[in-house]
């Protein structure tokens, strides 16, 4: 995941849609846009815990001060296991004391009091794990079920799946069937190490959304969007990989460097161009429009919608969650 908090969009007090939301610990513009915001944010996937050698172990740790305020508003806190080197993921995985392991510590993780659920975030890793994937989930799934709390799940957004493809290790049908919620990243049509272009283009979003709708457990899904923009240095590329920015440092960059963001028709997300010490660069970011364009098209086919993440996006983006 590029970039990742979990908005959810569903029908809240007051007119306004109700947001689940991934929540960055390591930053602390997060947990403050949380407080600010906290009236329209039902559940927050807190980035707790990741993967560590050796054998796939899980480290990391709470942040006390978010489990309070969660429990102080009754916000659903359900902490993320994120794990993204391929061949960390393929042993936790497939090999049987570091699945075994795995699943006890985070079987244990999810007995907590302080939370109602967990986040599994594995990624990078080849097809050739998909069985063992969704029998992992499956696994998990029931332990954390006996103990009354939910799994959601995080995986590619795709158009079809293609067992050629590294994304292929997503059984979408699998996956829903087991846990209780599956975040699909509806992003990514260019990323750090692509070509510059639209991280998210519109109707990429579309076919995405529109597949999972039409899957068994439709209601399970949740259509993710992005809110971050990437700067990619002389036309990008393996070598020339992108930064990630957050809406108000790409505005700031924008303003610094003379250049106007504009909205680019096909896409729906801005873009702007600018020159520094004799390097080219090229931004594609979404603003408060672009984000409640993609909300829209989740709501319109009844799928909830998520967002990553918390923290210094387009803050005009929430009156616009208001009906």
């Amino acid at each position: 995941m590029a970039c990742a908090v979990i908005l959810l969009v569903a029908p809240a007090a007051a007119g306004a849609q109700q947001l689940q939301a991934f929540l960055l610990t390591s930053s602390p513009d997060s947990f403050a846009d949380l407080q600010a915001h906290a009236g329209t944010v039902g559940v927050v996937y807190p980035t707790y815990f990741e993967c560590a050698l050796p054998g796939g172990a899980v480290r990391g740790a709470d942040e006390p001060e978010v489990d309070a305020y969660a429990q102080a508003h009754q916000i659903v806190l359900m902490p993320r296991f994120n794990c993204q080197d391929g061949g960390l993921v393929h042993r936790i995985l497939t090999e049987p004391r570091a699945r075994a392991q795995t699943l006890e510590r985070l079987g244990s993780l999810a007995a907590s009091p302080a939370y109602q659920g967990l986040n599994l975030d594995l990624e990078n890793d080849g097809a050739r794990d998909r069985g063992a994937l969704s029998s992992f989930v499956a696994a998990l799934a029931k332990r954390v079920h006996a103990l009354g709390k939910r799994l959601a799940v995080d995986v590619d957004g795709v158009l079809r799946e293609d067992p050629r493809h590294a994304t292929y290790l997503y059984d979408d049908r699998a996956l829903a069937a087991a846990a209780d919620t599956v975040f699909v990243m509806a992003w990514g049509a260019h990323w750090e190490g692509s070509a510059p272009g639209p991280i998210a283009p519109l109707a990429f979003v579309r076919a995405v959304a529109r597949r999972v709708a039409s899957l068994p457990h439709a209601h399970r899904f949740v259509l993710g969007v992005p809110m971050y923009g990437l700067d990619w240095p002389a036309g990008g590329g393996p070598r020339q990989r992108a930064t990630a920015l957050q809406y108000t440092a790409a505005t700031v960059l924008a303003r610094s460097a003379g250049a106007t963001p504009v909205r680019d028709p096909a896409s729906g997300e801005l873009t702007f161009a600018y020159t520094r010490a004799g390097v080219p660069h090229r931004v594609w970011l979404m603003d408060a429009t672009a984000i409640a364009d993609r909300l829209r098209i989740a709501r319109a086919l009844g799928l909830a919608a998520g967002v990553w993440r918390l923290g210094a996006e387009d803050q005009a983006l929430w009156p616009l969650l208001v009906a």
